[in-house]
């Protein structure tokens, strides 16, 4: 592909960017998280980060971005504003577009929420990406979520463990009751609970129940691919995202997909997906 494509891989920990130029990939300063349904003023910050790289043209992978008509009224709205074409997608598509190098395949996301799309060459298909209260299993959220379960029902003489228990409360550095509180005070502030995630993928060599939850975030997200799927068919399978970077989850969840890494970051696929609106020389 020739010119300069700008790619946005936008997420819940943060906003990574890159400039593509032939096969040179140079990162650019990263950006504050975004979530289509979570944060405002998401056109302005795009803009902001468009017009200060100047490109030929700019990639955008959105979470949250669900609606293809609103992802076209938002892609067009930048174009017009940048003086370069912009395509807006879902977080997924960016990532797709990257593990395969553009190519058909189902990638599945686990980082702060979770979900998976897939794209044969003609028809594409998705599943979860439902948002922290009604899905996101096997993500982050979700595994810092069962951490504090397991701490809350160890407290509770209900299950759980110890182990959990204990990594819980020095990471958070209080109480349960406070952190329940800070949770219910702030349920979309997803930061408190993704950061316990490394409390169960970091137990899960010793702790059988920390084992059994992370086996069961692989299963979930296992469970996405294979949804895709049934829809379109045998495609490969590859994970991205920071939940794959555990070893105990890629690897049951490899097993089970028989899936392998991305060839290249979401954000290289944006800027692939880019190319596509220049005029091919």
């Amino acid at each position: 592909m020739t010119g300069r494509l700008l790619g946005i891989d936008a997420g819940g920990s943060g906003t990574r960017v890159v400039l593509l130029a032939g096969d040179k990939v140079t990162a650019q300063p990263p950006a504050p998280p975004m979530n289509a349904l979570l944060t405002e003023g998401i056109p302005a910050l795009l803009l902001e980060i468009i017009q200060a790289a100047a490109p030929d043209a700019a990639g955008i992978g959105l979470p949250g971005l669900r609606d293809p008509g609103i992802a076209r009224e938002l892609g067009a709205s930048l174009s017009r504003q940048a003086g370069c074409p912009v395509l807006a997608t879902n977080d997924a598509d960016t990532a797709r577009a990257g593990a395969f190098r553009g190519g058909p395949g189902v990638i599945v996301i686990a980082g702060t929420g979770s979900g998976a799309f897939g794209w044969d060459g003609q028809r594409s298909a998705r599943a979860g990406g439902h948002g922290f209260l009604l899905g996101d299993e096997g993500s982050a959220y979700w595994l810092g979520r069962a951490a504090v379960r397991a701490a809350l029902a160890w407290e509770d003489q209900m299950g759980g463990s110890a182990a959990i228990h204990q990594a819980v409360t020095e990471r958070v550095g209080s109480s349960l009751d406070a952190l329940i509180r800070e949770v219910s005070t702030h349920p979309a502030d997803r930061a408190r609970l993704t950061v316990l995630a490394p409390v169960i993928t970091g137990l899960a060599g010793t702790d059988p129940e920390a084992r059994r939850i992370a086996e069961r975030a692989a299963g979930h997200l296992a469970a996405l691919a294979e949804a895709v799927q049934r829809r379109l068919g045998p495609l490969p399978v590859a994970g991205a995202g920071g939940v794959f970077g555990a070893e105990v989850i890629w690897d049951r969840f490899a097993e089970l997909t028989g899936a392998a890494r991305p060839l290249a970051p979401p954000a290289v696929g944006a800027a692939l997906l880019a190319g596509t609106l220049l005029p091919r020389s």
